[in-house]
Formats: structure tokens, sequence, C-alpha cells
């Protein structure tokens, strides 16, 4: 889908060669609606943090890590995920920074809270 596209179905104005409308304008109310539907803080308490991050730790130490092939599969799930935070790239299911975690070799289904990585 484009950005005319994705700002029509958003409800935000039409752009084009003949449009009064600016297309950067565009841009920053798609930017803004965006960041809107994302949730901005972490859902777990710190004490579930450090589980996790002492589960994942355990997987890594006894995994390793995975290809790079696997590892830009599971970032690009982890990036159209509802429970992504963008702007600091952390899940808001389980508040691992998703840039490391998704290096993680191991059981895909006991690294992602939400069970959405496939390999």
């Amino acid at each position: 889908m484009n950005i005319q596209e994705e700002l029509k179905s958003a409800g935000v104005y039409p752009s084009g060669p003949c449009s009064a409308w600016p297309q950067e304008r565009n841009k920053k109310l798609l930017k803004i609606i965006s960041t809107k539907s994302q949730p901005q803080e972490v859902k777990v308490t710190y004490s579930d943090m450090a589980k996790s991050a002492l589960k994942t730790l355990g997987q890594a130490v006894n995994h390793g890590k995975v290809s790079s092939e696997v590892r830009k599969e599971r970032y690009e799930t982890c990036k159209n995920c509802p429970a992504f935070m963008s702007d600091s790239k952390r899940c808001s299911e389980c508040g691992c920074f998703m840039e490391a975690k998704t290096w993680v070799g191991g059981d895909p289904n006991s690294l992602c809270p939400l069970r959405k990585w496939e390999r």
C-alpha cells in the first residue's frame, strides 16, 4: 500500500499533482497517526522483565545466536507487531530490546511472548 492509499484509509486529505494539500503535511499526519496506535509503555513489571531477561540469557548461553537471515525475519515480525514500540525498539509485552533479543537462538515460542516468531 502506498502512502496515498494509507492516508486515504486513515481519513487524511488526499494529495496529488492538482491538490492544494501538501504531501509533506500528509507524511507528518501519517506519522502522528501511526505513533498513536503504538503502545507507549511496557506492560510488565520490573521483576517480570528480569525473569524474561534471565530466560533469554539462558537461551543465549545454551543455543548461541541465529543467522542474520533468521534475525531479519524475526525483527520484521516484531516491527509489524502491535506490541512493538518503534521509538525505543522494545516489546511492550516483555519489555525486551528487540534489536538484541532477535539474535538469540533457541525456542522461538519461549522467546516471543506472543509466539509470533516462526523460527
